[in-house]
């Protein structure tokens, strides 16, 4: 199944292959909350990132901004996934998606670095 980690460094990788509750728990740092970005893309992340002071993650908040606006940021580390199935279970990234999160990750990964070439 193919899920995308991204690290508030905004690197990436695709090691969650199956997104269990522990694995999913271990990939943010503690509990998570599953947030549907659209049916196609959840966005799974730490339920309380904030109240642990977690820095913020500039990729999985851009992508929150593109769906609600500027209404929230969102820290931590994340772990992208499909939405759900008809029996409720969670599906595997689209290339689509997990191609437009890792351009937005190279792209926040150079803006840190002082590289504003466009990708």
């Amino acid at each position: 199944m193919q899920t995308l980690h991204v690290l508030t460094d905004s690197s990436f990788n695709k090691d969650i292959h199956d997104p269990n509750l522990e694995n999913l728990q271990g990939a943010v740092g503690g509990l998570i909350q599953a947030v549907d970005l659209t049916p196609e893309l959840t966005m799974w992340c730490n339920d309380e990132g904030k109240m642990m002071g977690l820095p913020v993650n500039p990729v999985a908040t851009a992508l929150w901004t593109r769906c609600f606006g500027e209404t929230d940021v969102i820290v931590g580390n994340v772990v992208f996934t499909g939405g759900s199935d008809e029996e409720g279970e969670t599906t595997g990234l689209l290339n689509e998606h997990c191609a437009e999160i890792e351009k937005l990750c190279t792209r926040y990964a150079n803006a840190m670095e002082g590289n504003w070439t466009v990708v």
